[in-house]
């Protein structure tokens, strides 16, 4: 949903701002907040990102919703994706947990050559609507 205003919560910043200290000498000492603020933060309803061929269309692929883990997790993620993208499938990860078909309708991608995965792309290139 969204939000108009997000404001930055007080507790999370105070204990944001204490692990920064503990990781550096100099902020612990001389470091000072200049200020805080908050935004939104892309997570889909069941904390999980979206990752695979996006449902419908031919060629398009989304790798998104990592929520805090996007940077963490980008080395990997952006393995998977080329894996699926370039070669058909993700090999280094299992990617059916996922698909970002798992919020439509029926829970499928639209194209029946898929059969609900987020794995190939059945030697399509380019990127329209099925």
């Amino acid at each position: 949903a969204f939000r108009e205003i997000c404001e930055a919560n007080e507790l999370r910043v105070a204990a944001a701002k204490a692990r920064f200290q503990e990781m550096s000498s100099v902020y612990k000492t001389s470091g000072e907040l200049d200020r805080s603020q908050a935004c939104m933060r892309p997570c889909p309803p069941d904390a999980m990102p979206y990752m695979g061929s996006v449902p419908g269309y031919e060629g398009a692929y989304i790798n998104a919703g990592h929520n805090c883990w996007g940077i963490a997790w980008a080395p990997a993620c952006g393995k998977a994706m080329a894996e699926l993208i370039l070669d058909g499938e993700s090999r280094c990860v299992n990617l059916t947990p996922f698909d970002p078909a798992r919020y439509t309708p029926d829970g499928a991608h639209a194209d029946e050559n898929n059969e609900g995965t987020t794995s190939g792309n059945n030697g399509r290139k380019g990127c329209h609507r099925n």
